[in-house]
């Protein structure tokens, strides 16, 4: 597993002289390195016994002996009689598996056996005499000239420093990965890694799918100028593709407005026709019924072409009276 990191910045008399990184061993002492962190983030709120924050934020290092330790931690009395734990007054020893035999080792401060609270201490030199009585649960990862410059802090008679050191400041620590890496079984590996591949072949299909995407951008950001360059062919094919895309569209749209004016224009030009057709039709059977009527209104008024039948005079019929040689012809005298 991935170990928790927690910092805290130091002032003295007010001044920012840095910060301190701690890892804490929570692999091994679990419940004191959850103590210790909770303690730095301050989350729990107030204390049930002493009903204040159970926070290390504005408390101070009451004890400081050089060439041993620095201790701190009791935020209650602020001069190693109080402190409270996130699980109460005290809480039991855990483990003393680890031993004090280097400096910049976090180990819990106590009154005797499980006596354990939130005070704690940081060694400057490795301290066998202690081990089997106090838990180491962390050590300083960065920020240990900021403990040498603490350890040198001038003292009164009873260790306490003359100057206020104080953590101003504190919390934990949020772990970023570097590009290409993942956490597996609580270590870092890289997404490249052949095993990680056998491994990933057992997953799920949708962790299979999220590796293949972290791996995608793992090698886009060490491929550094040639992703830019890939970026920008994208964009150029993605520009080409919506130019045609355009085009094709613009192509349509034109074909059907041709199409629809020529449909415009053939309806148009049949109901013209039919337009034409009635009215030539009407004007004929207009002129039909003009004619039938004509007729009606004078019934004995001969055709144009009618001649009128009379009978041929005869110049040698005795009823009829001839004068003269010419052709003019009388009626018969009666």
């Amino acid at each position: 597993m991935i170990n928790p990191r927690v910092f805290f910045d130091i002032d003295i008399d007010g001044n920012r002289i840095g910060r301190i990184v701690f890892e804490l061993f929570a692999d091994q002492v679990p419940k004191t390195a959850e103590n210790f962190r909770a303690l730095c983030t301050g989350e729990k709120g107030l204390g049930k016994v002493s009903n204040m924050p159970l926070h290390y934020k504005g408390s101070i290092f009451h004890r400081i002996i050089k060439g041993f330790m620095c201790q701190g931690g009791d935020f209650t009395r602020r001069n190693g009689t109080g402190g409270e734990s996130i699980y109460g007054a005290t809480f039991p020893d855990e483990s003393f598996a680890r031993k004090h035999d280097t400096h910049g080792l976090l180990s819990m401060a106590n009154r005797g056996p499980n006596t354990q609270s939130s005070q704690f201490f940081i060694t400057t030199r490795p301290t066998p005499h202690l081990d089997g009585k106090h838990v180491v649960f962390g050590r300083v990862v960065s920020g240990y000239n900021i403990v040498e410059m603490m350890e040198n802090e001038p003292v009164d008679d009873n260790d306490r420093p003359l100057h206020n050191v104080m953590i101003a400041n504190c919390g934990e620590l949020v772990l970023k990965l570097p590009p290409g890496t993942i956490i597996k079984d609580g270590k870092i590996k890289k997404v490249n890694d052949k095993s990680d591949d056998s491994d990933d072949s057992d997953d799920s299909d949708s962790t299979s799918s999220s590796s293949h995407k972290r791996k995608k951008r793992a090698r886009s950001d060490e491929s550094g100028s040639d992703s830019e360059e890939e970026r920008k062919k994208r964009k150029k094919k993605h520009r080409k593709h919506s130019k045609k895309e355009d085009k094709k569209r613009k192509k349509k749209k034109e074909s059907k407005r041709r199409d629809s004016s020529i449909e415009h224009k053939e309806s148009k030009r049949r109901d013209s026709s039919v337009e034409h057709k009635e009215r030539k039709d009407s004007l004929a059977g207009h002129s039909k019924k003009e004619e039938e009527r004509r007729h009606q209104t004078s019934p004995d008024r001969r055709q144009p072409t009618e001649r009128r039948s009379r009978p041929r005079l005869n110049y040698y019929d005795p009823n009829v009276e001839v004068k003269g040689r010419g052709r003019f012809k009388y009626r018969p005298l009666k």
